[in-house]
């Protein structure tokens, strides 16, 4: 290649692959590059002096007349000495992760994500799940044939999670060179930049925008707030909220403040409000966001979201030149206009040759401003990479130009010769969407109402699908599909802004230092041809398939079709209707007869949330909670044919002509003083009132803390103060004439004291019996058809334990390797969990150091990649448990080869931490295990169970390994892990040994361990959840545990065979084992308290306002928690249970109770609200509640709770005992 010796103004473009600059240096200014076009002037052939060598070999030469070329085609541009690759354009990747709202109930709500990717139908893609920025888990979603999943997750511990959508493509154009990062069309087979190999069947990948939701206990307050109006000037959010009680609008004041992440910003504002209650304010957006808004009303508060608030979603980017200067942003602008949840706005005026006023219609208007000799027009759909091309020639000014667009938007480039000057320009114009949804539902219904929601399309012709979610208005989500989607286009507008310049084109060959062609083009071509003729225009939807009807979901043919929903959320109580007879307390009145009342108990916050078929129209039928509350509708349609999609929304107002609505916190401490409220509502504008708590009548108040007498006369808009203790409270409100009643429930427990469900097994051996007599616990006793079902459930329960650092990770391998084998004949279950054992095979490979073990974390985690001496070699022990490809006996070639990767990944690890395998030497049951599972010999395995046998010891009825305080396992885990971890081992060690004589050892050194299970399945750690895996494959390998005929029981004192027992449908008082090993399943309710932990880790507590620590607030502060541990230690996680007073605002709700990780800190801070008082009001109050409270509370505070646990370690508790706290 001949340098470059004489470049005015070099230029690093190293698609520009100049061969020869002595060729090339006589063009000078006759060929001229842009940024996507080539310009090309009469006198280019001429200064070239290929007419000369026409001429010498007698072909006739012709003038050439000016010509653009493309640079952004598929083919490359050849001339003589430069070969110019075509430049790659920007693809647009259309993906949304969406959940119905920001904060789930622990244990109760079932989380939903709608993935929409409209792109990529019938894809299978990776769901990324994130728990307080440690992997959780990853599951493999299959998108229907219109690129949508609904996914739901059930039983999410508590904690913040963030979750992502990742999608492999092999459709894009492009590619990216691995090392240079250069983009490269996906024909070329070397890198133009470095001449590196190019993989051509690499994957396109992309993630989703990060979708975050926080799982915790809350508690909902009567207050709405809607965004009704925002505009963002510079940095400055103006907004206009409507704020409303009850369907009534809410006059006064209120405070405002803003919040980034869940964590203040700035300091509160007090706005008032207008008659209609409307409240006006501003707030500056200075971070990266996302914002929402929380607003105070006394003890009442509601959220509201900013959606489309972050930093790169808010700030402009600048869209066109051409005539004005026209920037797009996620969040309303002065004068913008509107689409797709994007907003376009105009800055200022230039004076470009070519103009387009209006970014937003069907096709793009240009008006040429001066006359032009040639005008090349490409139109990109960045969705499909389609383009169309036209050329113009002899434009004269004011001539305007039409163009149609394609769905959902447009790229347009302009490459023109004007007076001989070259001029290249674009724009991004947004086509409206021509899909039509309307959502009607009647807008007032009682509480508890079926009603019935009406979608409609204006697509007759074919189904759409329309995810519908009726949920309380009041939780609020952080986004939706469609400012996701806008999200995605904004993404792809501001690569093209990177690539693209509207201005005058100077840029000659020789300027260029391009690269070398290591690899000739295949089939080289002089240039392509410039003078076309126009293409016909193009279609409104390019490339569309064939219209789709498949798919799950209810469908009809045009027209009406009923689908009926009803649900009202899961594990429901059921109660039947109670009789409201006049209390002793009630006086009599003219109301007509007694009638039954139904109790207002259920409260779910998400009614309904699927994706519904619609064919021009589609009824759906669902069943509202028992709140008195407005239910939003939120409906999104997605018409993948035409790639359009739209959003609709409505409301209900759920209200009666007689209520009392409750608001009392999930915990209060006996004693404490708390005051609970009840709204209360009536149509004469008169009701009686009557709340007690667990039957027992309590003194009512007004909302200034006078007393109310007994069958006192209470005004409609009322508020009734009453003490709240633990218990199941009940409130019922009558209407002074018509008798109509109200009656709603709620259950409150103490601060730190959690009410649990255990399901856990036991297995019998004959002359063994449980009772429900033996434990005041025990709801339930049922025989268990073998161990399959109660196998499940701990696999699936280790499966999904958080986190995943190395021992984590190599727990869930062997958790989900054992998944996989026995599921084999369940081919859903088994691709989930082979699935799962992919992505967590690619994680471990990650944490592998070749030669020096295993690093802690990822470095894509954050983790640094140094050998991990602590946890590592844990994580090496549990993996040597798998077996390898051959001793698997598994048929899937793919796992078969995972295993065997693993296997030597381990097999050097081991050798690296020393680990011995098969020990030489057993120093614990685990030693004792692997030698047994071994080709020892019979000898080595004899002295094996010898070993176990003589470590296990029974106490006090219980068989178990203790542990001394100088094995490692104590030191490393604590007592209890390790104990369980040994035990386990021990008894998986025996059951393999197949001793006769030892199987009732074994089995109660099992028995030992289930009684342990928690309320998710598992036990404390992984550490011992991974030998309890091993156990329990044991023990089903052994074979021991009979089902059906095989063994016999005795039920309630009458003997029969197990599988008459299975089918025996009344309640099973007693359980006794007659022949065999059964198992039995044991239902308790366990109650967590957290003051009954010992501290072992010193924790401070502290509430602070403005930087200073204290211990008396006012209600309508803002404050902060602030929880400090002496270091950071891996696993440690802090549990935070509020008292009535205090609460940390998000998502909508007053949450209660939640966890946070330290994550890798010292030190939490946690905003939080004064949203009540802890005094009681009154002289005369304080005399009636005084037998209310326990003795020697007379300060006026409520009682909170905090810890500090270690995942790993089970005694490390950090326990600073009851807190206190007081508010004015």
């Amino acid at each position: 290649m001949i340098p470059n010796e004489t470049s005015r103004n070099p230029v690093v473009d190293h698609r520009v692959e100049i061969r020869d600059y002595s060729m090339i240096e006589n063009l000078k200014d006759a060929v001229l590059v842009g940024n996507w076009f080539v310009f090309f002037k009469s006198s280019w052939l001429t200064r070239s002096g290929v007419d000369k060598l026409l001429a010498t070999a007698n072909i006739p030469v012709t003038s050439a007349p000016p010509a653009i070329a493309f640079r952004g085609g598929k083919d490359p541009l050849t001339l003589p000495g430069v070969h110019i690759q075509p430049t790659p354009l920007p693809s647009s990747s259309l993906v949304s992760l969406t959940c119905d709202k920001a904060l789930y109930r622990t244990q109760r709500d079932t989380v939903r994500l709608l993935v929409a990717a409209p792109q990529a139908p019938r894809t299978t893609v990776k769901l990324i799940l994130r728990l307080s920025g440690n992997p959780y888990a990853d599951y493999p979603v299959t998108l229907d044939e219109y690129g949508l999943a609904l996914w739901s997750m059930q039983n999410l511990p508590e904690g913040e999670y963030e979750a992502t959508v990742h999608i492999s493509e092999l459709s894009s154009e492009s590619i990216t060179c691995p090392s240079c990062q250069a983009v490269q069309t996906r024909s070329s087979t070397f890198c133009s930049h470095c001449g590196s190999a190019l993989d051509t069947t690499a994957a396109k990948e992309y993630t989703s925008d990060v979708c975050r939701f926080e799982v915790a206990e809350y508690r909902l307050a009567p207050l709405n707030a809607d965004l009704v109006e925002q505009k963002l000037t510079g940095n400055e959010l103006s907004y206009t909220l409507h704020i409303t009680a009850f369907g009534q609008p809410f006059v006064g004041t209120v405070e405002i403040e803003l919040q980034e992440r869940g964590q203040r910003v700035g300091t509160r504002k007090r706005v008032s409000g207008d008659d209609r209650g409307n409240f006006r304010g501003s707030v500056e957006l200075t971070g990266a966001g996302p914002y929402s808004l929380n607003v105070f009303a006394g003890e009442r508060t509601a959220t509201v979201a900013l959606k489309g608030s972050e930093q790169a979603r808010r700030e402009t980017v600048t869209i066109s030149e051409l005539g004005e200067v026209q920037v797009l942003s996620l969040l309303p602008l002065p004068d913008s206009e509107a689409c797709r949840n994007m907003y376009v706005s105009s800055e200022r005026n230039n004076t470009a040759p070519f103009l387009v006023r209006r970014l937003i219609g069907q096709e793009v208007e240009i008006i040429p401003r001066t006359s032009s000799e040639l005008l090349r027009v490409v139109v990109v759909d960045p969705t499909s990479g389609n383009i169309s091309e036209s050329l113009h020639e002899h434009l004269q000014a004011n001539q305007p130009l039409r163009l149609p667009l394609p769905a959902p938007y447009g790229v347009v480039l302009l490459g023109a010769l004007i007076e001989e000057k070259a001029w290249e320009g674009w724009c991004a114009v947004l086509r409206p969407s021509e899909l039509q949804l309307s959502c009607e539902a009647p807008a007032e219904v009682r509480p508890g109402s079926r009603v019935t929601i009406t979608l409609k399309t204006n697509r007759a012709e074919r189904p759409v699908p329309v995810q519908l979610i009726v949920k309380d208005q009041r939780l609020v989500a952080p986004s939706d599909p469609q400012v996701e989607l806008a999200a995605s286009i904004k993404k792809n507008l501001e690569e093209w802004n990177k690539l693209s310049t509207t201005g005058e084109v100077e840029h000659q060959l020789t300027d260029y230092q391009g690269g070398f062609a290591y690899a000739a083009a295949a089939s080289p071509v002089m240039f392509r041809a410039m003078a076309a003729p126009l293409p016909p225009p193009m279609a409104a939807a390019p490339g569309g398939p064939p219209t789709m009807v498949g798919g799950a979901g209810p469908r009809r043919g045009p027209g009406r079709g009923v689908v009926s929903r009803a649900m009202t959320g899961s594990q429901i109580r059921e109660k039947g209707a109670i009789e409201l007879a006049a209390a002793d307390t009630l006086a009599p009145t003219a109301a007509p007869a007694q009638t039954l009342t139904r109790v207002r108990m259920q409260f779910p916050e998400i009614i309904y949330n699927n994706i519904v078929h619609v064919q021009g129209e589609e009824q759906v039928e669902v069943k509202l909670g028992d709140s008195m509350t407005r239910y939003s509708i939120e409906a999104f349609a997605l018409d993948r044919e035409t790639l359009d999609w739209q959003q609709a929304e409505a409301a209900i107002e759920a209200t009666q002509s007689v209520y009392g609505e409750l608001t009392v916190s999930p915990f209060v401490r006996d004693g404490d003083p708390v005051l609970g409220r009840l709204d209360v509502g009536a149509a004469s504008g008169q009701a009686r009132v009557e709340i007690r708590l667990d039957d027992t009548p309590l003194p009512l108040f007004d909302e200034a803390g006078h007393p109310l007498i007994a069958d006192a006369l209470i005004s409609s808009g009322s508020v009734v103060r009453f003490p709240v203790r633990p218990g199941a409270l009940t409130a019922i409100v009558r209407d002074a004439q018509s008798g109509e009643a109200d009656v709603s429930e709620r259950y409150i427990t103490e601060p730190g004291k959690l009410r649990h469900i255990m399901r856990r097994l036991r297995l019998l051996t004959p002359g063994d019996e449980v009772t429900l007599r033996s434990s005041p616990d025990l709801l339930e006793l049922r025989p268990m058809p073998g161990l399959e079902r109660p196998f499940q459930f701990f696999v699936e329960g280790a499966a999904k334990y958080p986190f995943g650092c190395i021992e984590q990770t190599s727990m869930k391998l062997v958790a989900q390797y054992t998944g996989y084998i026995t599921n084999e004949a369940n081919a859903e279950a088994a691709r989930d969990y082979e699935a799962a054992i992919i992505a967590w095979h690619k994680r471990l490979k990650s944490m592998y150091l070749p030669q020096r073990g295993f690093c802690f974390y990822p470095p894509e985690d954050g983790g640094a990649r140094k050998t991990d001496t602590h946890y590592a070699p844990r994580g090496v022990k549990h993996l040597l448990n798998l077996p390898d490809s051959k001793r698997s006996g598994i048929k899937s070639k793919v796992l078969c080869e995972l295993l065997d990767d693993i296997h030597m990944m381990v097999k050097e690890a081991a050798t690296y931490y020393k680990i011995a395998n098969p020990p030489t030497k057993i120093q614990d049951c685990h030693d004792a295990y692997k030698v047994v599972v071994s080709d020892a010999s019979p000898n080595e395995k004899a002295r094996a169970a010898s070993y176990v046998r003589s470590r296990l010891k029974e106490r006090n009825g219980q068989t178990f390994v203790e542990v001394p305080e100088d094995q490692q396992s104590y030191r490393l885990w604590g007592r209890a892990v390790s104990t369980r971890e040994e035990t386990a081992y021990a008894a998986a060690t025996l059951f393999t040994a197949k001793e006769p004589a030892d199987l009732g050892l074994a089995i109660a050194a099992t028995n030992f361990l289930t009684a342990q299970l928690n309320e998710e399945g598992r036990l404390y750690s992984t550490v011992d959840t991974a030998a309890c895996l091993v156990l329990l494959l044991a023990l089903r390998d052994a074979g021991v545990v009979v089902s059906g005929k095989a063994g016999r029981v005795a039920v309630n004192g009458q003997e029969m065979e197990l599988g008459a027992a299975l089918a025996y449908d009344g309640k099973v008082e007693s359980l006794h084992c007659v022949e065999g090993v059964v198992a039995a399943q044991m239902t308790s309710e366990i109650f967590e308290d957290w003051s009954e932990f010992q501290s072992k880790l010193p924790v401070e507590v502290a509430l602070e306002r403005k930087g200073r620590i204290q211990k008396r607030f006012k209600v309508g502060d803002d404050l902060e928690l602030v929880i400090r541990i002496p270091s950071y230690e891996p696993g440690l996680i802090a549990h935070v249970c509020l008292p009535d007073a205090l609460a940390r605002v998000v998502g909508g709700g007053q949450v209660k109770r939640f966890s946070l990780d330290f994550c890798e800190k010292n030190e939490l801070r946690v905003p939080l609200a004064a949203v009540g008082a802890t005094q009681l009001p009154g002289e005369e109050s304080q005399n009636i509640l005084t037998r209310w409270l326990k003795p020697g509370n007379n300060e006026n505070t409520q009682h909170w709770a905090v810890i500090v646990r270690n995942m790993f370690k089970e005694e490390q508790v950090g326990n600073p005992g009851l807190l206190r706290v007081m508010v004015e």
